[in-house]
């Protein structure tokens, strides 16, 4: 028998597996491990076989058994000469769900697939949410503060200086969600886990850009009203007080 990795090391850890003998079946008998090979997903993809066993249909034959083709022809093409094949060894052979690997693997990650479509759906709702809300906060705040940021300009700020003074005043509270949300994220990222595929939830680069994405959003926000308040008149601003 042929044995995968983690089976070798779940059954003889820090051991050579290879010689050793087995008691698969009920009829006690001792099957040789001959080999060892990699791990593979064969019941679902975010998850690998633990126990898995490779042995010759002679030692242990079935009344079913798949057969794996690859072909370059359309699977319907590759379907019928199969099963004119065949049908040239037994009439009697039933070919089962036909089926091709991609067809498979699209069913094996269905319920990821919905997930992730759901959750990005619901992260661009939140994005927008966001991005308004940071707009319409500072854009209030410019509205309040126009006879405040007229008098600087009339004491000679220059519009960099405004506009650095309203982007640094809606970025702040910005900055600190994300130190809390980037926070969070690296203790709870555990919960995440069963929901991604081969991608670790504390991945820094991911964390790294998402963060990023957050900030130039919120920057864009803040810079449409940050403009406005640029283009104050220190005369209007101050006669409307």
């Amino acid at each position: 028998v042929i044995i995968s990795s983690s089976t070798a090391k779940k059954l003889f850890p820090n051991q050579d597996p290879i010689g050793r003998e087995l008691l698969l079946g009920s009829d006690d008998s001792r099957t040789r491990i001959v080999g060892v090979v990699a791990d593979v997903r064969s019941e679902h993809l975010s998850a690998i076989s633990e126990i898995q066993f490779y042995s010759a249909w002679e030692q242990r034959p079935s009344a079913s058994f798949v057969v794996v083709v690859r072909s370059a022809t359309t699977p319907e093409t590759t379907a019928s000469v199969l099963r004119a094949a065949l049908n040239r060894i037994d009439h009697g052979l039933p070919i089962l769900w036909p089926s091709t690997v991609d067809a498979i693997v699209n069913q094996s990650v269905g319920q990821e697939r919905l997930t992730v479509t759901l959750l990005s759906i619901f992260a661009a709702v939140a994005l927008l949410l966001a991005v308004m809300g940071v707009y319409g906060t500072v854009a209030y705040s410019v509205e309040q503060r126009g006879a405040e940021i007229g008098l600087r300009m009339a004491l000679g700020a220059q519009a960099a200086d405004v506009l650095r003074l309203v982007i640094r005043q809606g970025m702040t509270p910005v900055l600190i969600g994300l130190l809390i949300g980037l926070a969070l994220t690296l203790t709870s990222g555990h919960l995440l886990a069963a929901q991604l595929y081969q991608v670790s939830p504390h991945n820094l680069f991911l964390l790294g850009s998402t963060a990023t994405g957050l900030a130039l959003a919120a920057l864009v926000a803040c810079l449409i009203p940050a403009r406005r308040a640029t283009r104050v008149n220190p005369v209007v601003a101050l006669r409307s007080e």
